[in-house]
């Protein structure tokens, strides 16, 4: 049989079922109405509905561009025609995208791009739209996206893991979602929600010169592949645990510090050189320390929750895992933090002055 490369949308509505016997007449008005919506943006796009089956939706675009407007801006269209409706009662729509061979025979397609395709469409957000990293690697300058990088997710009857996308219209940073995390925990990074820990751990740098004594949770902890942090402690990525400054103190020998940027110091050993903390500086003085996971007696407590700095991650280091991923320019604290010091643009965020010596008030260090 013939196979041919397309792009492939499969859209399906959340819910379906329920919004059915809550309201069964309310709801297939609604899908009705969200259907042909769906089939007029598809035909707008250059695109070819191949069937609809009950409230889904299966389409072939020739390129991959053209199939990902169709779907950012059916989203928005149902966004705006619902907007005053209660959510529980609205018929709203998840919509995967891949790019893949596919088999035209009889009227339809068939293929394991079709498959794929509905598989990413069932973890996209009500409303959203997810595609395969195939998609979104041929996703050129003509569209402008954000979006959120959800890591190699593994799916039913697929054999390898497969990278996902969740894309989104262009929006300022101050709505993208990750800010809503970053709000959890005032003045620090965008961490997860604090995880269930031990209240005591430990740590020490490589000669035993300096122990660390943890009395606090942890607040959250993560992976940074920013080249900062890359030459900062001489590897591929960063992976740390924070924890409130009240709540580290340093036995023995004290961190030596330096300036790591215009926003940050580290502290380190002086006698082996380890890494043993990172802390903000910008627009002020930091209240948590990020410890290196690397330096703690139970590092397996303390597995990273996110990726952050991904536009920096190196192309031979491929970490699959369903976690999300961010780029450091969509992190509202690091917009803060560098617009104090007159950085704003992103292309300027990098160690400036390593020369400049770091004065700290001796009370806001941690003993």
């Amino acid at each position: 049989m013939e196979r041919q490369l397309a792009a492939i949308l499969y859209a399906d509505v959340a819910g379906y079922s329920r919004l059915t016997g809550q309201d069964e007449a309310e709801t297939h008005r609604q899908l009705n109405q969200g259907l042909n919506l769906l089939t007029e943006q598809i035909t707008a796009h250059g695109g070819k509905k191949v069937h609809e089956a009950g409230d889904a939706i299966l389409a072939e675009f020739p390129a991959v561009t053209a199939a990902v407007e169709a779907a950012l801006r059916f989203q928005q269209l149902m966004g705006e025609i619902q907007a005053t409706d209660a959510d529980s009662d609205q018929v709203q729509f998840r919509i995967g995208v891949n790019l893949g061979e596919v088999i035209h025979d009889r009227g339809d397609i068939y293929g394991d791009g079709v498959n794929l395709a509905a598989r990413i469409q069932d973890i996209a957000p009500i409303g959203g739209v997810c595609v395969s990293g195939a998609v979104f690697d041929q996703l050129g300058s003509g569209i402008e996206f954000s979006y959120d990088d959800l890591g190699y997710r593994d799916f039913k009857n697929i054999s390898r893991p497969i990278h996902v996308y969740q894309i989104r219209a262009k929006d300022p940073y101050e709505n993208h979602p990750m800010a809503a995390i970053e709000s959890r925990v005032k003045g620090q990074l965008m961490f997860d929600d604090a995880i269930e820990r031990k209240l005591v751990t430990r740590g020490r740098c490589a000669c035993g010169s300096i122990e660390i004594e943890i009395s606090q949770e942890s607040l959250g902890t993560g992976f940074c592949h920013c080249k900062i942090c890359q030459r900062s402690i001489g590897a591929p990525v960063f992976a740390w645990a924070a924890f409130p400054v009240d709540g580290v103190k340093f036995v023995g020998d004290q961190p030596q510090r330096h300036r790591l940027s215009l926003i940050a110091e580290r502290g380190f050993c002086a006698k082996c050189g380890s890494p043993v903390l990172w802390r903000s500086l910008k627009p002020e003085l930091g209240t948590y320390l990020a410890i290196p996971t690397g330096v703690l007696d139970n590092p397996e407590d303390y597995a990273p929750t996110w990726h952050g700095g991904i536009e920096s991650q190196l192309p031979w280091l491929q970490i699959h895992d369903d976690l999300p991923r961010a780029r450091c320019e969509e992190s509202p604290f690091l917009r803060k933090a560098w617009g104090s010091m007159d950085a704003a643009d992103p292309e300027k965020w990098i160690a400036l002055d390593y020369a400049e010596t770091l004065e700290i008030d001796d009370e806001a260090k941690p003993k």
